[in-house]
């Protein structure tokens, strides 16, 4: 299973939508905050100047009551938006591979001070007045004034040399410049054609159901998908599991500050101010839950939508903010809605139409019950979290071709390294436990029961729906299933909100490198 940040032949895109976004993230707070100081400077020197002008105070008034008009339009288009995040969405086209191709910028060349020739210098400023005739009649004067003419020539004869080097410098450098800028233009022009030639290629590999090309495919489209408040984050994390045919999705949502505050602005005559009208908390509460559940929705329609070669068997879909942990300071992800949903789940519904929460409460989601308080809910599966098989090595040895009782030994012995107190059960008679583990912990402790499948097929719902009865009859804190193979949906759903662990093989690699041993499940790729 993949777990990295979109990486690819779709990189490049992805990045340069990311750092877009940020950039004007960035530029509107900027400006929004300088248009403020400037409007509060301009608001206090107009007031001043005209407050003893009868009339140019009731126009002042005027203008005022009209700028609280605009900035409630303007909370209300705000709030309306927020409402229809998913509507707005359904009412764009699916988006296709080809929607990945780009152009080149056709940026033109702007040579700046290096477009202005170099001026020659004027003879006039040159000239030396003419003796007059007086003083024309002695010779001490003629020598001085033939002197003063031959300096002149020098030095318009220097200044013009200078001017021509000059001109002769910025005509090369004028050169350079169009040489470096069309090479530049020449350089976007093959990174453009070289992309553009693999999207061109994805509609192949897509059909073909490369790994790879799925996962970089449906990442490309989370940000290429048009139609979102320009204040909401896009930093999703994919991972692809091909055994389930499943795409897992860890999406930043937005914070409570992106539902403001105020409904509404008013402008207060008497004291010349400009009255914020409060949403009640319990509306924007409301209204953020309805954000998050329209942000899952919407997150998963565009994918499914999109998904015209069949690749997408379910999506699980984590939803997260960002806030500082108050023990470190440090920013932490907080999980807010998580759901898995298949194609079928979605079939029949409106999604233009439907409320969200109810929507994703029939799909059993899991919605955070105070998301203002950021009261968070635990994902089935983590895309962030999703391990990468360990790379092969020629001396790893294959889970597969273990002999199974010393595969439940090696298993035992991982959770044995982990702290907990283990036991072995038997190889019969064992009620569906392989191994028993307690542990130790006197408040969080107990016991733990552990199944062991070596198996390479896909682990059937009803094995983890009978450890979780094997959990209840021997009154045990927790059950763990662990697999050569995986999970498809119907077990990361059924296990969901339970008192069960799934670690399949992928996984399991992981934790056994951790301890610093080596193995694999199945060949080593050639």
């Amino acid at each position: 299973m993949a777990g990295k940040q979109n990486p690819g032949v779709l990189g490049l895109f992805v990045e340069a939508q990311r750092r877009r976004q940020r950039e004007q993230q960035a530029q509107q707070r900027a400006w929004h905050a300088a248009f403020q100081e400037q409007q509060k400077a301009h608001r206090a020197a107009h007031r001043a100047a005209i407050r003893a002008n009868k009339e140019a105070w009731a126009a002042y008034q005027a203008a005022q009551e009209a700028e609280a008009a605009r900035r409630t339009t303007e909370l209300e288009e705000l709030i309306g938006a927020l409402g229809r995040i998913l509507a707005d969405g359904a009412a764009l086209p699916p988006l296709h591979p080809a929607h990945l191709r780009t152009t080149a910028p056709a940026v033109p060349f702007q040579p700046g001070p290096l477009a202005q020739p170099i001026s020659m210098p004027d003879p006039a400023r040159y000239q030396v007045p003419s003796l007059p005739a007086l003083q024309a009649l002695h010779p001490a004067a003629r020598r001085e004034h033939a002197e003063q003419v031959a300096r002149a020539r020098s030095r318009y004869d220097h200044d013009c040399l200078a001017a021509q080097a000059a001109e002769a410098d910025r005509r090369r450098r004028l050169d350079e410049a169009g040489r470096q800028h069309q090479a530049w233009l020449h350089a976007q022009q093959q990174l453009a054609a070289e992309h553009n030639a693999r999207v061109d290629l994805l509609p192949q590999r897509l059909h073909a159901g490369e790994p790879a090309a799925i996962e970089e495919y449906f990442a490309a489209i989370l940000y290429l998908a048009a139609g979102w408040p320009a204040a909401f984050p896009r930093n999703p994390v994919t991972a692809w599991d091909d055994s389930a045919k499943q795409l897992i999705i860890d999406w930043q949502l937005p914070a409570l500050e992106v539902v403001p505050e105020t409904t509404r602005i008013r402008y207060v005559k008497t004291t010349d101010e400009h009255r914020p009208i409060t949403m009640p908390a319990g509306q924007r509460a409301a209204l953020y839950r309805d954000v998050l559940c329209q942000s899952a929705l919407r997150v998963v329609t565009d994918l499914f939508r999109a998904d015209h070669f069949g690749n997408l068997a379910s999506i699980a879909f984590n939803g997260y903010v960002l806030a500082p942990d108050p023990a470190t300071g440090q920013d932490t992800e907080r999980f807010l809605v998580s759901v898995m949903i298949d194609r079928a789940g979605l079939a029949g519904l409106n999604i233009a139409v439907v409320d969200a929460a109810a929507c994703l409460r029939q799909l059993r989601a899991q919605i955070s019950a105070r998301p203002e308080r950021l009261a968070t809910v635990r994902p089935a599966r983590r895309a962030s979290g999703a391990p990468e098989a360990a790379p092969a090595l020629g001396d790893d040895q294959d889970l597969y071709e273990m002999d199974p009782a010393r595969f439940e030994d090696l298993v035992a012995d991982l959770f044995r390294s982990r702290g907990l107190e283990v036991t072995g059960t038997g190889r019969a008679g064992d009620g569906g436990v392989d191994i028993e583990a307690r542990d130790p912990d006197p408040i969080t402790g107990g016991l733990i029961v552990i199944q062991v499948k070596r198996h390479r097929a896909t682990i059937d719902p009803g094995v983890v729906r009978d450890l979780y009865g094997t959990v209840q009859h021997r009154g045990a804190t927790k059950g763990i299933l662990v697999t050569t193979s995986g999970f498809g949906p119907g077990s990361h759903e059924f296990a969901r909100d339970k008192p069960l662990t799934l670690i399949s093989g992928a996984e399991l690699v992981d934790l056994l490198g951790r301890t610093g041993l080596s193995y694999r499940c199945g060949e080593i790729p050639t």
